[in-house]
């Protein structure tokens, strides 16, 4: 397998693992952004998932820049966006409970199309 290909999956990961401490950290949070811009910072800041959360995006951001060094951009971005959004359908399935409805399911049946013919070397 690619080196690539590897780098890609990295970044999804860790991406939508960061996406998902977010959630873990504010889902349901419906008070956040009630206080205040400053208000909304400090508690932002004061909750300990948001460093974790921070933290796996600069980790996405390491294997993405590794990747994009090795692989066109048009490739490289698609491909990892397409894997994120299909770890995060799994995830808010699975972990989140969230209602996954038919036309979310076809959405990422495109979007997984797309990304394949990007991929083709054609």
């Amino acid at each position: 397998m690619n080196i690539s290909y590897i780098l890609l999956f990295c970044s999804a990961l860790t991406n939508a693992l960061g996406s998902t401490i977010m959630k873990h950290a504010y889902g349901g949070d419906t008070a956040l952004i009630s206080s205040g811009i400053v208000g909304t910072v400090l508690r932002i800041f004061m909750n300990p998932w948001t460093y974790l959360g921070l933290g796996l995006y600069g980790v996405s951001f390491i294997f993405m820049a590794s990747a994009l060094s090795r692989t066109d951009l048009t490739f490289a971005y698609p491909m990892m966006s397409g894997i994120v959004y299909l770890i995060l359908l799994i995830v808010g399935l699975f972990v989140f409970r969230e209602n996954i409805t038919a036309f979310r399911v076809a959405g990422m049946f495109f979007i997984l199309v797309g990304i394949t013919l990007l991929a083709a070397k054609g």
